[in-house]
């Protein structure tokens, strides 16, 4: 936006930020808070901190210290954007991803060469998110930094980066239900939550769901092992039926795929189908197997297998996917909820072109974590202009 578009929107603004900051214990640190906000909505080729704090006019000290060095707390910011974005668009599904952010300085926080998107291997941060999704639009819920074990186990390192003393390696599928929980204290639930392959295959993560009483949807590999269902109880440990591959059953179930249009036309991009099947099936797993035997029912339960084809007559599946939702759940909306991902990827694509997701420059931990809690405040406040351009929303 340019600064006459910005200054329109003051108002707005003005009360979006006092219900966003209204647990920072400073006004200046809201004061400033809004400044940082104006300074991601401005036009400009970089958001980083000096090029705003020009445009801004402000000091460049000043607005440095509020990102990376003030002491509020970004878990009380998300908690309000989370919250304030769940009543204005009522999500459908919460999304789970982690994000790549090229570096080029090895003291950055959790930085170490590791696959960044389409930049293959680079020197980057990995930061697991998860965004809520609806018809009307998606957003950031919350934001946790991976730290590698390498970065875990370097105490000088953690320390000049500012890594919290406590703070242990995770896994980015328990950083990811480590989020779900938090959100769970904030009051908030996933109606649904989904997920790509490295959740998806993850045993631990799924169990982890299922035993929060959370319905999911996440995507597996072609080589993960099922059975077909029919319906009778399967034992974990049945020899008499062993198991397939995904992609084996799906061949055998092609002839019954259905096409959908599940990301419509628009100026920027053309229309895209599929030709998908929903197959009743039990994950035969080692893992899964070996987890089920030392519960309480020892039965494998029932999933649903969603395969999705870019071809009627492709012989290779393109992505696929297995669900705990119920068995009579149309296949229409398994396929809108499978395919909602392209939503996050034009959220990850407007924060980083229009809003300066990856520009920040500095090295912390908390100024990592201030600087994307900030842009998701930026991302909700453009979203709910979107909806609503003369409107107000509260939670």
């Amino acid at each position: 936006m340019d600064l006459h578009a910005v200054e329109a929107l003051n108002e707005d603004l003005t009360e979006f930020t006092r219900d966003i900051f209204k647990y920072l214990g400073y006004q200046g640190q809201r004061r400033y808070g809004q400044q940082y906000l104006r300074g991601l909505m401005l036009d400009g080729r970089r958001k980083s901190v000096e090029p705003m704090a020009s445009r801004l006019g402000l000091p460049r000290q000043n607005l440095g210290h509020f990102v990376a060095q003030s002491t509020w707390n970004y878990t009380d910011v998300m908690r309000r954007i989370a919250a304030r974005a769940v009543a204005v668009i009522d999500p459908a599904a919460w999304l789970i991803d982690d994000h790549p952010f090229v570096r080029y300085g090895h003291g950055t926080a959790g930085a170490i060469v590791q696959h960044c998107g389409e930049r293959g291997q680079h020197l980057c941060q990995v930061a697991v998110s998860m965004h809520a999704v609806s018809d009307l639009g998606s957003t950031p819920l919350h934001w946790r930094l991976f730290i590698p074990q390498t970065w875990a186990d370097d105490p000088e390192r953690r320390t000049k980066s500012g890594i919290p003393p406590a703070l242990v390696h995770r896994t980015k599928q328990q950083i990811a239900l480590e989020l779900v929980d938090e959100a769970a204290g904030w009051g908030l639930r996933p109606p649904l939550v989904i997920a790509d392959s490295d959740y998806g295959t993850n045993v631990a993560f799924r169990n982890g769901l299922t035993q929060r009483d959370i319905r999911w949807l996440v995507a597996v590999n072609g080589d993960t092992t099922v059975l077909p269902a029919t319906g009778a109880p399967i034992s974990p440990w049945a020899k008499r039926r062993p198991a397939i591959g995904v992609s084996q059953l799906a061949r055998a179930n092609q002839y019954r795929a259905r096409q959908f249009v599940y990301r419509p036309k628009t100026t920027n991009h053309p229309a895209r189908s599929g030709w998908f099947v929903a197959i009743p099936v039990h994950i035969a797993g080692i893992i899964e197997r070996g987890y089920i035997a030392t519960t309480e029912h020892r039965l494998l339960p029932e999933r649903v297998l969603l395969v999705h084809w870019r071809h009627q007559h492709d012989k290779e599946v393109f992505r696929a996917w297995i669900t705990d939702l119920p068995a009579d759940t149309p296949l229409s909306t398994l396929v809108k909820h499978a395919t909602s991902r392209w939503s996050i990827e034009t959220d990850y694509r407007e924060m980083e072109q229009a809003l300066g997701l990856g520009d920040y420059e500095g090295r912390g931990y908390a100024g990592f974590h201030h600087h994307v809690t900030l842009v998701s405040a930026a991302h909700l406040f453009c979203l709910e202009q979107r909806l609503n351009p003369k409107g107000t929303h509260t939670a």
